[in-house]
């Protein structure tokens, strides 16, 4: 099935047109900067107006841009159809706590349960990217976040499935680091790279970034990370880093792609792995992330309507086509042959016994879930709004291990949300403080975006929502 894919990243646009599958064959790409100061969107709106009429006539699938969007990937107990819906939207709002979620399963193992890619985005944040593709004449198949993608195409690696291993995949400004154990995921985070591509300072900040994956994963001795794998960075301004990645006792492999997957010619795959990600279809029966059909039921009318002016002509042409009686002849007939099968099905003995029986289970059930939900409530009852105490200062101080500073910007009684901005001169410093305050357990989540490195700081935004009754 053909398939276009628009990626929104902070500097530009990047588009792909192509057959969807499980190796895509790519028929054309292209990279449009965005230009000019001012609102984002706007500027990506120019962008998208100015891509091809030709190469936006199909409904396109969209990737959201890191910094506006929330992806995680969270273990669940396993499950099937509806149940694992359910259960793997709720853990997804619990812990990403936005307004818009869904979910792809990354890996699934009936001892081990589930890991699945958790995506999230605020509602105004998905209407503003729904309306500048409109005004650019572009109708949407579909929503996604960039970790969803990156994970699709990892699990074609053969060292993704055999070894602990690093992923750097280097977009235009920033990097995604992942970190994977034998067919499990285990970290990634997104980085800006403020030095420029093959200077000193470049691979000292590559560097950095490995000793601090490195610390991370401290104390898992029997299944070593043996290697660091990089995409989208010439080896000539790569390499200003091997040295450094081979001190700390790993290899240094570029990143290749399979080789059944198709680029036009001239391209390399692993400079738009951003776009064959979302590609990548493994059959009907595989759940991805569509945040777009997350959206309450009537903006799912209109773009239901929107996706439906694409099929307009060829669907009068078919009706035009069709002969009523015959058509009506034929259905008659195949409904009463599915009707007599229901009937019998119904009046089957062991059916109705089993029926009679899944009666019973489900009124336990419901049984259940009611003294569940007075439980809860006379827990919620009991803990009352989180504390921010002394308490609470002295474990952020301690996750910090004197290597941190950090000041508090505010505090909601309400909901329990404390946000405050934490600093150190080293870049390694960042993962061990992030582990260290979830390790706190003081903590429901703790969440940030990145950081950034000024005046030879490197500062750290966090947003972190105490658990109930911490005193």
């Amino acid at each position: 099935m053909s398939r276009t894919v628009i990626v929104f990243q902070e500097d530009c646009i990047l588009a792909a047109g192509g057959k969807e599958g499980k190796y895509p064959a790519l028929s054309w790409v292209e990279k449009i900067p965005v230009s000019g100061q001012g609102d984002g969107f706007d500027r990506w709106k120019q962008a998208l107006i100015d891509l091809e009429p030709e190469k936006k006539a199909e409904p396109v699938r969209l990737v959201l841009p890191d910094n506006l969007c929330s992806s995680r990937v969270l273990q669940i107990p396993y499950g099937k159809g509806k149940q694992l819906g359910r259960m793997a939207l709720a853990e997804v709002r619990e812990s990403l706590r936005m307004e818009l979620v869904d979910y792809s399963v990354v890996c699934a193992d009936k001892n081990a349960g589930m890991d699945i890619c958790g995506a999230g985005v605020d509602k105004q944040t998905l209407e503003r990217f729904i309306e500048i593709c409109r005004e650019a004449d572009i109708a949407i198949s579909g929503i996604t976040i960039p970790l969803e993608g990156y994970l699709q195409i990892l699990r074609q690696q053969e060292s993704y499935w055999n070894t602990t291993s690093v992923y750097l995949f280097f977009e235009e400004e920033g990097m995604t680091s992942i970190l994977c154990q034998n067919g499990r995921y285990l970290y990634s985070s997104r980085s800006r790279i403020f030095s420029e591509r093959g200077t000193l300072d470049f691979g000292t900040e590559i560097v950095r970034n490995i000793s601090g994956i490195l610390q991370f994963y401290t104390g898992r001795d029997e299944n070593p990370i043996t290697h660091v794998y990089y995409a989208g960075c010439l080896l000539e301004d790569f390499e200003v880093s091997m040295e450094g990645i081979e001190a700390l006792g790993l290899g240094v492999i570029p990143f290749r792609t399979d080789e059944r997957v198709i680029m036009p010619h001239g391209e390399m795959s692993t400079d738009w792995l951003a776009c064959l990600g979302p590609m990548i279809f493994n059959g009907k029966k595989e759940k991805l992330v569509d945040l777009y059909f997350s959206l309450p039921k009537e903006k799912g009318d209109k773009k239901v309507q929107q996706l439906g002016n694409f099929f307009l002509v060829p669907a009068l042409v078919f009706g035009l086509c069709m002969i009523p009686a015959g058509v009506l002849a034929v259905m008659n007939y195949l409904a009463d042959k599915e009707n007599e099968v229901r009937q019998e099905w119904i009046e089957d003995e062991q059916v109705q016994e089993r029926y009679q029986k899944a009666l019973r289970l489900e009124a336990k059930l419901e049984a259940i879930r009611e003294g569940m939900g007075a439980i809860g409530l006379s827990d919620k009852n009991i803990s009352g709004y989180p504390d921010f105490t002394s308490h609470v200062f002295q474990k952020i101080n301690e996750a910090g291990t004197g290597r941190i500073e950090f000041l508090i910007q505010s505090y909601d009684t309400g909901s329990g949300i404390l946000t405050f901005d934490a600093r150190s001169q080293e870049v390694i410093d960042i993962p061990h403080y992030i582990l260290k305050l979830q390790e706190t357990g003081i903590f429901h989540s703790v969440d940030y975006k990145g950081y950034a490195f000024e005046d030879e700081w490197y500062v750290l935004s966090l947003s972190c929502t105490l658990e109930g009754g911490v005193s």
